[in-house]
């Protein structure tokens, strides 16, 4: 071969511009399709939070709706069965009549193992073991000689049993 041919051979730009054009093609592609992974992946994070925080806030209403409609659980039943079984379960509902969470209220009780009996599926309750009956709380305005408050735990899941939420209530009665 010729050293003149392969000069003319190497300086030749014919063609180059659709070598550089498929090359900047590709590479825009690439950067394309990894865009759209990053997008769909921040979307799924996105949606699950919500989730999550649907959940949250499911839980929360239902220790409110415990908290106001304390009737509904605190029945004859429930306040004459001993500390240690007294327990009432109900579902809240949305305005579609759709369960969004589960209550679970019972008597705080100190079994004098210095922990909380569980309430669900052996999960331990992180609410502090006293006595269920005890004086009103200083500065409640309730005289000690004639009221005593009773605790109780109110334990709300939400629908998918993703989320726990737990609370500790008291209420005062007159002494009897």
């Amino acid at each position: 071969m010729d050293l003149a041919f392969i000069e003319n051979k190497l300086r030749n730009e014919d063609g180059i511009v659709a070598v550089v054009s498929l090359m900047l093609l590709v590479t825009l592609t690439i950067a394309g399709i990894a865009a759209i992974n990053i997008s769909n992946n921040e979307t799924g994070i996105v949606r699950n939070e919500q989730l999550a925080a649907g959940e949250l806030y499911d839980s929360e209403s239902g220790i409110n709706i415990a908290r106001v409609n304390y009737l509904d659980w605190m029945t004859d039943i429930f306040l004459t069965a001993p500390e240690t079984t007294a327990s009432s379960t109900y579902d809240v509902k949305d305005n579609n009549g759709e369960t969004v969470a589960t209550l679970q209220i019972r008597c705080i009780e100190n079994n004098n193992s210095g922990a909380v009996t569980p309430i669900f599926n052996n999960v331990a309750d992180e609410l502090p073991a006293v006595s269920h009956t005890a004086l009103p709380p200083a500065g409640s305005g309730y005289s000690v000689k004639y009221f005593e408050a009773r605790r109780y735990s109110i334990t709300a899941t939400s629908a998918t049993g993703g989320t726990i939420v737990q609370a500790g209530v008291w209420k005062v009665f007159n002494k009897y």
